[in-house]
């Protein structure tokens, strides 16, 4: 009987292009991550394009020991690995030069030295593979420089060279490059704070710590919360291994008055979750851990990280593409009640110290946009002009200052007005329905239903129309109607 191979390259090749890489720049940490397990100390990316093809390369340099030609076709062979299901590295089952590169492109070639004179390079290619012209890792050969910029500037490094890039994220290599400094800045925090050295298209790539805690390409200013956790646990046929798990509480008294768009840009916004390390590298992000907490928009203003070591790999679920894990009952068990109770504990912390910050704001834009429109009405009876007395009345434009205060009253009103000097000051009653059905829940919700404020709204006009409807006397009528017209020209002039 004919025996079948086991794996059908032709196919094989093909499908395995969708083996489930995110992004690019998760491919790219897989070479990344060859690099550094290399002892390089210095990584550049390169992206460049063919101005008249629009033909893109990607090139990934290292400073590394370099490797020796069998080494070399092990590296490109899927499963192919010096340190095939290694605990040791980052890497564990020889799938990452392969998988990654030909997940973005239809080449690619590698070159590799442990002595600049002596380079050595070979490739796969997907179209020779799938057309039956290369069924294996071509065994590699002599590369000798023909030009200045071939010769390497590394004593012993490794060149990885991505072309026929068919899979990039982005069209433009502008954004591209901007996405990678972020992608890999953060995923790589752990080893640019340790010394390692990464550079797209010649500019360093800053760490980002989601943690706000280590300075870098974001804001820094959180404290840590607690003492760090740590567990032993015990993999299965293995030694005990740790979980170590950090807290860490953003200065919310400085950082809640910012705008939407600094939130978002600085990675405050819609970005609760737990940073999953790996043998010091970020592989995941997500809600994990968290028990039945859902997640609220309070906890953006914490962070939490969970790092372990490849020895609890069957535990947390990694996959050859180190780029999520899917934890096992087992695991969920020993760290989701901490990490959940934790978790309440600051949200509960959050929302009060987010509710005070957002209650000592005095200054509210409202008063400002009162006091700069109030020359437009009649000046009050009773407020006095800090202009000179020698300006004729008609130039003097009184300005009155605007001040909204709270407190509970001893009156069954809403709201006091007070006019001392040239200020207006307005006291809402705290005591009130209004103020704690209606106004305290507005002034501190982020995110407000507009079919219940139109609501609130019109229950607030027909109750004042009702007040005006219940004058009996015709001295009544005529003030609440004076108090309707001055209300309405001070509305209409404050909203101009």
């Amino acid at each position: 009987m004919r025996a079948f191979p086991l794996v059908a390259i032709r196919s094989f090749i093909q499908a395995t292009r969708d083996s489930g890489y995110k992004s690019t720049s998760a491919a790219l940490a897989e070479l990344v991550d060859n690099a550094f397990e290399a002892e390089a100390s210095s990584v550049e990316i390169e992206l460049v394009e063919d101005p008249v093809t629009g033909e893109k390369q990607v090139t990934v340099t290292d400073n590394g020991g370099g490797m020796p030609p069998a080494t070399m076709q092990l590296a490109l062979q899927f499963g192919g690995s010096t340190r095939f299901n290694s605990r040791r590295g980052t890497g564990r089952y020889g799938m990452g030069l392969p998988n990654g590169s030909l997940s973005q492109a239809r080449r690619v070639d590698v070159y590799s030295w442990a002595n600049p004179h002596r380079i050595w390079a070979t490739y796969l290619d997907v179209d020779e593979i799938v057309a039956g012209t290369l069924d294996g890792v071509p065994k590699p050969v002599r590369f000798k420089p023909t030009r200045l910029e071939e010769y390497p500037s590394f004593p012993s490094g490794t060149i990885v060279v991505l072309s026929k890039c068919d899979r990039l994220d982005y069209r433009t290599l502008r954004t591209l490059v901007r996405r990678l400094h972020t992608d890999l800045g953060r995923t790589f925090r752990q080893q640019i704070y340790d010394g390692k050295e990464l550079r797209i298209n010649g500019e360093v790539v800053r760490p980002i710590d989601p943690l706000f805690l280590n300075e870098g390409n974001s804001l820094t200013g959180a404290e840590l919360y607690g003492p760090s956790l740590e567990y032993e646990i015990s993999p299965p046929d293995g030694l005990s291994s740790k979980v170590i798990v950090r807290f860490s509480l953003l200065p919310i008294e400085q950082w809640h008055s910012f705008s939407n768009e600094e939130k978002n840009r600085y990675g405050i916004s819609r970005n609760a979750g737990v940073s999953i390390v790996r043998a010091g590298r970020e592989i995941d992000y997500g809600w994990y851990f968290m028990g039945s907490k859902r997640k609220e928009n309070y906890d953006d203003w914490w962070r939490c990280e969970v790092s372990f070591t490849p020895d609890l790999d069957e535990l947390f679920g990694i996959t050859h593409t180190k780029q999520k894990i899917n934890p096992t009952e087992t695991l969920n068990e020993i760290l989701s009640p901490d990490l959940e109770r934790i978790a309440r504990e600051l949200n509960s912390i959050v929302r009060k110290r987010y509710l005070g910050a957002r209650d000592t704001e005095k200054e509210f834009r409202s008063v400002a946009v009162a006091h700069a429109r109030d020359h437009l009405m009649e000046p009050l009876d009773g407020a006095q002009s800090s202009v000179r007395r020698s300006v004729r009345p008609h130039m003097a434009l009184l300005r009155l200052g605007y001040e909204i205060n709270e407190q509970v009253l001893e009156d069954v009103s809403f709201y006091l007005p007070s006019l001392v000097r040239n200020n207006l000051k307005l006291v809402l009653n705290q005591d009130h329905n209004f103020y704690q059905k209606v106004y305290q829940p507005l002034i501190r919700a982020e995110h407000l239903e507009p079919s219940l404020m139109l609501e609130h709204l019109q229950l607030l006009l027909l109750a004042a129309a009702r007040a005006e409807c219940s004058m009996k006397s015709k001295e009544e009528r005529t003030v609440v109607e004076r108090l309707r017209h001055g209300w309405s020209n001070a509305l209409t002039a404050f909203l101009d």
